[in-house]
């Protein structure tokens, strides 16, 4: 069975560790990139959670675009203002049902005048 591994900051590491992932701690984008190539090539986990506060050089990345396994799930934070998580999770949710649910619903919420 393949292990699950999570790369963030210190502050959000032991809540993913208390739910049995593999945590690395990192400060910056580099540092994440650098650690998710190395969970990579280690082959040991099926999937790494990358949070979105330190997600945007592995984003952008060439390796991020070509790598199948693990699979590499970047999540949203709440000390995060850059949206990479936003728009992953948009281009997710758009893939799975055909529409984009989530650009729909903040359309609706700007034209609601309650």
């Amino acid at each position: 069975m393949s292990k699950a591994a999570v790369v963030t900051t210190r502050d959000s590491v032991g809540a993913f560790e208390a739910l049995g992932f593999v945590g690395t701690v990192v400060e910056d984008g580099l540092q994440a990139s650098q650690a998710v190539q190395s969970i990579a090539r280690s082959g040991r986990f099926g999937l790494v959670l990358l949070t979105s506060d330190v997600a945007d050089v592995w984003s952008g990345s060439a390796v991020a675009r070509r790598l199948v396994v693990p699979v590499v799930l970047v999540i949203p934070v709440t000390s995060s203002a850059s949206g990479v998580a936003t728009v992953t999770v948009r281009r997710l949710i758009e893939n799975a049902v055909g529409i984009d649910l989530v650009g729909k619903m903040t359309e609706e919420k700007s034209h609601d005048t309650r």
